[in-house]
């Protein structure tokens, strides 16, 4: 991807633009007048980028690979220490924005840092084009190649080479611990029988996702975890009643695993399916804190959403994408 700078108004002596005047054998260059006060030139091509819509900071993607190779889907862009959401304009063309956006962000043989709890372990290389999203986003397809520790990972966050945070230090993931499976659905019944919803049959049943993740430096690990009733961790219609169950829990040698952030999703009064997951972590804005996205799986589509610590210390939803209209090509759940 391309990066482009802010325009600058520049003035420059040039002999074929300006008139030359010899006076007294000294040659005299008489340069045009800056333009007026906030008449700014646009570079074209970042004229352009404008107008189709097309990212102009770096771009955090999520890399999934399987048995039928890898794909590079596009999140969103950085802004400042949040994202900004990636979608066609209303204007555009559906073929000039995709013929474009490959062009600027998904070049053939382009390469890219792949990057997994929090440190780098690998590239994945543009090889073909993927299908496009509900967003009118395009995709890639490519090779990932990873560490010998990432071997078996199934999908990592990814920036274009040269473009992403600056981080060193080797693939070290926290395990899941006895404590963690221990107290993952006591955490769960808890927020549920807060929230006045039924209990589901089976707590372990209803578990579709356990990850141990380290967020905050030093201790036990924390954990995120999803709970469903009436409904399974992918793109789908839930049944009636259903809802899900979200948080990331830190340990406290007292009281054991305690939320940090927690979201009970009664899909009837709120509107409709919304399962979420964690995908992975990674300190992209720069400032020593880990953001955390998270996929979240609707009834057509899915989309993205991130979560990190305030300026107050609190955990919060700090960016939250929205599905776009029509039917999508996303990445499959794990």
């Amino acid at each position: 991807m391309r990066s482009f700078r802010p325009a600058v108004l520049l003035i420059v002596t040039v002999l074929a633009a300006c008139d030359n005047v010899q006076w007294g054998g000294a040659d005299l260059h008489v340069v045009p007048p800056p333009p007026p006060s906030g008449m700014t030139e646009i570079e074209p091509d970042a004229q352009e980028f404008m107008d189709l819509g097309l990212p102009r900071a770096p771009v955090l993607f999520h890399v999934t690979r399987g048995e039928r190779g890898a794909t590079l889907l596009p999140v969103a862009e950085l802004s400042g220490d949040t994202l900004r959401a990636i979608r066609r304009p209303a204007g555009v063309s559906p073929e000039a924005y995709e013929s474009r956006f490959r062009e600027a962000v998904l070049q053939p043989g382009a390469q890219y840092t792949l990057f997994r709890r929090g440190a780098p372990v690998g590239s994945f290389t543009v090889q073909g084009q993927g299908p496009i999203t509900a967003c009118g986003v395009p995709t890639a397809t490519g090779t990932v190649t990873a560490v010998a520790a990432a071997t078996d990972v199934s999908e990592f966050l990814a920036f274009q080479r040269g473009l992403g945070p600056d981080i060193r230090g080797d693939y070290n993931p926290p395990q899941i611990t006895g404590s963690i499976r221990r107290y993952a659905s006591i955490v769960a019944e808890r927020l549920v029988l807060q929230a006045g919803l039924p209990r589901p049959r089976s707590w372990p049943g209803a578990q579709r996702d356990l990850q141990a993740i380290d967020v905050i430096p030093g201790g036990e690990p924390e954990m995120a975890t999803t709970y469903l009733s009436g409904d399974r961790l992918g793109i789908g219609a839930a049944e009636p009643g259903g809802y899900s169950v979200f948080y990331l829990a830190d340990y406290e040698v007292r009281r054991g695993y305690q939320p940090l952030y927690s979201e009970v999703r009664n899909y009837d009064k709120a509107g409709g399916k919304s399962a979420p997951r964690v995908v992975d972590y990674l300190d992209f804005s720069g400032k020593e804190e880990q953001e955390i996205l998270v996929q979240v799986y609707g009834p057509t589509q899915s989309w993205y959403e991130m979560i990190h610590r305030d300026g107050r210390g609190r955990w919060v939803k700090g960016w939250q994408g929205q599905p776009c209209p029509g039917g999508a090509a996303t990445p499959p759940a794990r």
